[in-house]
C-alpha cells in the first residue's frame, strides 16, 4: 500500500471480472460455478492487465440474495438475476432468517478468493460483494422497497438489519480467506435522497 501511495504513476482500478470467461474459453455459467475457474480467471485478467492497482473478484450481485432464498434466472453467458420477491410483508420480513456464510454460492466465492490470493502476489486481491440496501432491494423488489421506505420503513429496517448482519459476516469470511479488502457495490442506495438514506 505504501508503494502504491508513494508511486508517481498511479495505476487505475478497473473492474474486469467477467471478461475472464472469454480469456479462459468458458461460459459465464461455468465461471460462476467453480472457485478454481474464478481464481484462474482473476489471474488471467491480472496477467493481461498490468495497469490494474488490484485484482478484483466477481461482482455477481445475486450471490448474497440467493442465500436468503431469492429465486434466480440464469443463462450460459449472463450473470444471474433475481426474479420475484423473497419478502413481501412485515411478517415475512420478521420471519426471514439470516443465512450462514458458506451457503449456496458464497462458498464458491470464498474458496475463489483463497485460491486467487495464492495465485496473484504482485497486487492486492479484493473481494466484490453487494451492499446492504441493494441486497434488501433484491429481496423486497426495487420498486416496492422505494415505496416502503415512506409507507412502511419499519419493515425496510427489519430486512436491512438482517442483510447487514449477513454481509458483515460474509465480508469477514472473504478477508479471512485472503482478500486484502472488499469492494462493495451499493447501486440502489444511490436512488435514495439524503434524508431517506440517513434515516
Amino acid at each position: 500500500m505504501q508503494d502504491f501511495l508513494g508511486s508517481k504513476l498511479k495505476k487505475p482500478l478497473p473492474i474486469l471480472s467477467f471478461p475472464a470467461a472469454e480469456l479462459l474459453g468458458i461460459s459465464v455459467k461455468e465461471l460462476l460455478a467453480s472457485s478454481e475457474n474464478q481464481a484462474n480467471g482473476m489471474q488471467a485478467v491480472a496477467a493481461r492487465c498490468d495497469v490494474a492497482a488490484a485484482a478484483v473478484s466477481y461482482m455477481d450481485l445475486s450471490v448474497e440474495a440467493e442465500c436468503f432464498g431469492a429465486v434466480l434466472s440464469a443463462s450460459e453467458d449472463e450473470v444471474p438475476t433475481v426474479i420475484g420477491r423473497a419478502v413481501s410483508s412485515r411478517e415475512e420480513a420478521e420471519r426471514l432468517s439470516v443465512p450462514a456464510v458458506g451457503m449456496c454460492r458464497t462458498k464458491i466465492s470464498i474458496e475463489a478468493i483463497e485460491k486467487a490470493a495464492k495465485l496473484i502476489t504482485d497486487r492486492p486481491v479484493l473481494a466484490g460483494m453487494i451492499g446492504p440496501f441493494s441486497l434488501a432491494a433484491r429481496l423486497f423488489d426495487l420498486t416496492e422497497i422505494m415505496i416502503a421506505c415512506f409507507e412502511d420503513p419499519d419493515t425496510v429496517h427489519t430486512v436491512l438489519q438482517k442483510a447487514t448482519e449477513f454481509l458483515i459476516a460474509y465480508a469477514k469470511a472473504l478477508c479471512d480467506a485472503g482478500a486484502n479488502g472488499v469492494i462493495m457495490a451499493e447501486p440502489v442506495a444511490g436512488l435514495l435522497d439524503p434524508y431517506t438514506c440517513a434515516d
